[in-house]
């Protein structure tokens, strides 16, 4: 896929490209579909103003995002992550390509609103899914995730602070990997289709249903003792 970048970032171009060319071969094996059509821009920060975006206000510095309001449909990497991403290692920066280039294969088709958990736990499950066949340390990333931040994924509300937000793909992380390891990729696939082909608004019930049906047998079982999945902080 292109990335378009200014001159002065081609060092680090060339360590993006890796990581988008290595996430976007691999989502396409692991959810057997055709890849979108897609672009990357990597902006520099005095030019953060002007990328492409869905409103008028420019996102924060710093913040990556998937965006349709261009023609192909972009993914916008800021020069440098924000500092609230936590936490820092070697696989912060290819799962942070990662997820959102898993939100442009789920966004290539139309899918209706979720809870906010299930449109964000598929991504992150399938950057960890990526980061394990790259062979990423991705262990010793989720070992450094804050367990008990004071929040589930189901209980988070917004609007949030960056803190709580970060907290909140966290744990959406550490529920993709356990489940990775309990059910293998195929879940992966099931759940991007099962989206693709619902066409009424999802609620929290259909939402559990649907992640359940994707994990396979036990899966209900499996997610509801999740501590991460509990509907308050234990």
């Amino acid at each position: 896929m292109p990335l378009l970048y200014a001159p002065r970032l081609a060092g680090k171009a060339s360590e993006v490209r890796g990581y988008l060319a290595q996430g976007y071969s691999t989502l396409g094996r692991i959810l057997s579909v055709e890849r979108p059509g897609i672009i990357a821009y990597l902006v520099a920060d005095e030019d953060w103003n002007d990328a492409p975006r869905d409103n008028a206000r420019p996102y924060p510095t710093g913040l990556p995002y998937f965006t349709r309001s261009v023609e192909p449909p972009a993914l916008v990497l800021p020069e440098e992550l924000s500092t609230v991403f936590r936490p820092r290692t070697a696989a912060t920066l290819p799962l942070t390509v990662w997820h959102e280039l898993a939100h442009a294969f789920l966004l290539g088709r139309e899918v209706v609103r979720t809870p906010a958990w299930l449109g964000e736990f598929v991504p992150q499950a399938a950057s960890a899914a990526v980061a394990r066949r790259a062979g990423l340390p991705l262990r010793e990333h989720l070992s450094q995730i804050e367990r008990e931040p004071g929040l589930t994924v189901r209980s988070f509300r917004g609007p949030a602070g960056a803190g709580e937000q970060m907290s909140f793909q966290n744990l959406l992380l550490l529920l993709g990997a356990a489940a990775l390891d309990e059910f293998g990729e195929g879940f992966l696939r099931r759940i991007f289709h099962a989206l693709w082909e619902e066409d009424e608004i999802v609620d929290e019930g259909r939402a559990e249903e649907m992640l359940a049906d994707a994990l396979g047998p036990d899966g209900r079982e499996w997610v509801v003792s999740r501590p991460e999945f509990q509907e308050e902080p234990l």
